[in-house]
């Protein structure tokens, strides 16, 4: 199956000058833990993602005011990425390898298109079971960051 067929079109996007709060208030409207950060509206050129983890992180526990940071001192810039025709297996490959359960769609160009969930992938039952659910292990396990901090603590 093709990642065109279950994407979630016209995803809720920032950009790089929106402020912290800003995205935050966009994410709770959507009901999403991550916007795709574009360069500007009219081109729609991905350059990153950020998730409420980023803000959580980057903005609230470092005491920063979210009205006066903006997303590009935020956002995560290596983003991993599908395209329509790429099948979901590539996509689920992608997202088990990364520990991310959402990735954009963008064309050849880099131009955003839709985002993909595992939500969108078990709601369409795009995949087996099995590999839903080992996908979502893979996904869930401790990153390897976490596990080496802990070995140091230990």
């Amino acid at each position: 199956m093709k990642v065109r067929k279950i994407m979630s079109k016209a995803p809720t996007y920032c950009t790089p000058a929106c402020s912290a709060e800003m995205a935050a208030n966009l994410m709770n409207q959507c009901d999403s833990g991550i916007l795709p950060v574009v360069q500007d509206s009219l081109d729609l050129k991905l350059i990153g993602v950020v998730t409420d983890r980023d803000l959580c992180l980057t903005v609230i526990a470092a005491r920063r005011d979210p009205a006066h940071t903006v997303v590009n001192e935020c956002m995560s810039r290596n983003v991993k990425c599908v395209g329509p025709d790429d099948d979901i297996k590539q996509a689920i490959a992608l997202m088990a390898e990364h520990q991310v359960r959402r990735l954009p769609v963008v064309d050849e160009s880099g131009k955003l298109l839709a985002m993909l969930s595992l939500a969108d992938i078990a709601e369409q039952d795009a995949i087996g079971t099995e590999a839903l659910a080992n996908t979502l292990k893979k996904v869930c396990a401790p990153s390897r960051v976490m596990t080496a901090r802990r070995g140091r603590a230990a």
